[in-house]
């Protein structure tokens, strides 16, 4: 394994841990970095992201060119936080192009870091990547961070992993581990994200794809560079760019810094002050996963394979029933379809048809005219859409427009058309008519209670809008919150105008969509089938269907 280490006295960064031991610890938990099939960008050296950009600074809504060609010194004069590298090389396909020709001989850069705090050594591992083309928020220039935590003894208590402005740690025990002692980080799609398992990235406030199908970097590849600290005389002059306060990527609108797409502060600046100064602190900060968490994860990615199978199983197990109703005779179907409930079956074949048709439209929408000196749009825009292909989509105002919401990525569609095979299925098998309007009946009402629910998660979106926001960088004014306090207070529709102040004003429309109302009806038609099958069914002399 290649090492860069500082070479000078035996505590050059003067943080009262020994050079020798800094760089036996910092061998020995380096990270096995596991990527996702399709990743552009690794672990570089911050010199290459230099090289190709100039320095900026932003004054409110002006922007000064400082340096064309910065370099490692000149940046630790610029201590400010509106300073920003910009690259010049244009956007992410031009820096992925460029990166991807040059990748081989930049090779993988991790950056090392030992300190203590509160009677614990802590392992930092600094990561650049030359761009962050995550799913909620893309720019120039990202910095990740995995730490581990030594008690007293200097045994591994526990681990803690960025991911973008917030983490997870995890106990020590819950670590997957690569000979004994390196942590393995499964970095996620494009964000960099940090996680335990492979299969995490779509729980709670997760919003990743996570895998093990890419590339993998083992200890042994990486060029590890020992950190010293913060401040003149407490690391080497090849790190003066610690002293950088600034911005490691564009920062072309002012309201970039607000909707999280300006690039990041470096090590122990702006949104990484914290995770440097106080990494004990930040860690226990976090959420706590374990293997329940883990448990929940696999299930979460995994719940689409298990639905597909329950289903497929379960509509195999009713054709079987069929057929073998047929062959001793109980089959009733044919005999239903001659009575008059057969004008309850029609019913339900129109709600069927309601249903497949609200697969592929709207269900819930939450548009807005914004007009602010921080973030606009051309118009009435959709910030939030749940729809039957996509689940939950949010609207983070940059070009990419809509993405997918967290842990909400169902196609609930497929749901709704796997209820309407096994329906079917259901109708041609019943036995007597009772059962079968007692199951259409109970199909119509179930779905009011599905309604209900997604009403309920609507409120609880809207609300935790800031709050999730803000995990991506996101700062967003105070008027956010009660905006989203209305939505969730009135969630079948409504519309709202807001005074932002001096910033400008904010104009909210929300409300069920053309796909809700297309279920609704399918539900009533439901329940009213139902109701005529048992009915019309039972009217029919010396019936024998019920």
């Amino acid at each position: 394994m290649p090492f860069t280490f500082l070479q000078a006295q035996s505590d050059s960064d003067l943080d009262g841990i020994p050079d020798a031991k800094e760089e036996e610890l910092a061998r020995l938990y380096t990270p096995l970095l596991q990527f996702k099939l399709g990743e552009r960008f690794f672990p570089v050296d911050v010199k290459y992201h230099l090289e190709n950009s100039v320095l900026k600074l932003r004054r409110g809504e002006d922007v000064i060119l400082v340096e064309e060609k910065p370099s490692i010194e000149t940046i630790s004069r610029y201590t400010g936080e509106g300073y920003f590298l910009d690259n010049r090389l244009g956007g992410l396909d031009e820096i992925s192009q460029d990166y991807g020709l040059k990748r081989d001989k930049l090779g993988y850069t991790v950056y090392a870091r030992v300190t203590k705090e509160q009677g614990f050594t802590v392992i930092q591992y600094w990561l650049f990547y030359a761009y962050n083309d995550g799913r909620l928020n893309k720019h120039e220039g990202d910095w990740e961070m995995i730490e581990v935590i030594l008690d007293g003894s200097e045994k591994p208590v526990s681990a803690a992993y960025s991911q973008h402005l917030t983490g997870q740690r995890a106990s020590w025990s819950d670590v997957e581990k690569f000979e004994g002692t390196h942590p393995k980080v499964y970095v996620a799609l494009g964000s960099h994200a940090n996680y335990f398992r492979p299969y995490q990235g779509r729980l709670g406030a997760e919003n990743d794809e996570v895998g093990a199908d890419g590339l993998t970097i083992f200890p042994s590849q990486v060029n590890l560079v020992l950190l010293g600290e913060l401040g003149m005389g407490k690391h080497p002059k090849s790190q003066d760019w610690l002293d950088f306060g600034g911005r490691w990527g564009d920062w072309a609108e002012i309201g970039d810094a607000v909707i999280g797409f300006a690039g990041p502060h470096g090590p122990g600046h702006g949104g990484n002050r914290e995770k440097w100064v106080n990494p004990v602190t930040w860690s226990q900060k976090l959420y706590l996963v374990d293997d329940k968490w883990f448990i929940l994860s696999w299930l979460t990615s995994s719940f689409l394979l298990l639905f597909l199978a329950a289903t497929v199983g379960v509509c195999l197990l009713k054709t079987w029933r069929i057929a073998r109703a047929k062959r001793e005779g109980r089959l009733k179907f044919p005999a239903i379809l001659k009575s008059k409930a057969l004008v309850g079956i029609l019913l339900r074949t129109l709600g069927f048809a309601l249903t497949v048709a609200a697969a592929f439209l709207p269900w819930y929408t939450l548009k807005a005219d914004i007009r602010t000196t921080l973030v606009s749009t051309e118009g009435i825009v959709d910030l939030l859409v749940i729809d039957g292909l996509k689940g939950v989509q949010v609207n983070l105002l940059y070009k990419g427009g809509l993405t997918p919401f967290f842990g909400f990525q169902v196609p609930f569609g497929l749901l709704l058309l796997a209820g309407i095979v096994t329906s079917v299925l259901d109708t041609i098998g019943a036995e007597n008519a009772r059962s079968l309007g007692n199951k259409y009946i109970v199909s119509g009402v179930a779905f009011f209670i599905v309604l209900g629910v997604l009403l309920a998660l609507i409120s609880q979106v809207t609300s935790l809008l800031p709050s999730l926001a803000s995990s991506f960088g996101a700062q967003l004014p105070p008027e956010t919150l009660e905006m989203a306090e209305v939505v969730a207070r009135q969630p079948f529709q409504g519309e709202s105008y807001y005074q932002m102040g001096d910033l400008g004003a904010v104009s909210l429309y929300w409300g069920l969509d053309l796909g809700a109302y297309a279920l609704i009806t399918s539900a009533v038609l439901s329940v009213m089938g139902g109701i005529l099958v048992r009915t019309l069914a039972s009217s029919r002399p010396n019936s024998r269907l019920e």
